[in-house]
């Protein structure tokens, strides 16, 4: 990946992050959609990598000690594994961020 490649790749996690904080968790696959039309040529799952990295970043915000149980309560809830609450949250980002930049494919050929 060229440095050119993942400085737009951090700038949209950046604007990721912004949207979620404004506008909430719908605002991802809105912004990804808009990006893979404007940028044809990028690989979709780098919208959804960049999803994650925003939320990452989001999370990463938040005081470690409440995070940490509430992580633990729902690892426990859901059957994971210590931690595994943060791995489902970023999947689910990246779920989001790449199949909506996917979707929106065929609209860049024409």
């Amino acid at each position: 990946m060229s440095w050119s490649r993942a400085i737009e790749v951090l700038l949209l996690a950046l604007l990721a992050a912004l949207a979620t904080w404004f506008a909430g968790w719908w605002a991802v696959p809105l912004l990804t959609a808009v990006w893979q039309v404007a940028r044809p040529t990028v690989p979709s799952w780098l919208a959804g990598a960049a999803g994650s990295v925003g939320w990452l970043g989001l999370l990463l915000m938040l005081p470690p000690a409440p995070l940490a149980r509430l992580t633990a309560r729902l690892s426990g809830i859901f059957h994971l594994p210590p931690g595994g609450a943060l791995i489902l949250c970023l999947g689910f980002v990246f779920l989001l961020g790449w199949s909506a930049a996917r979707v929106v494919r065929p609209l860049r050929s024409q």
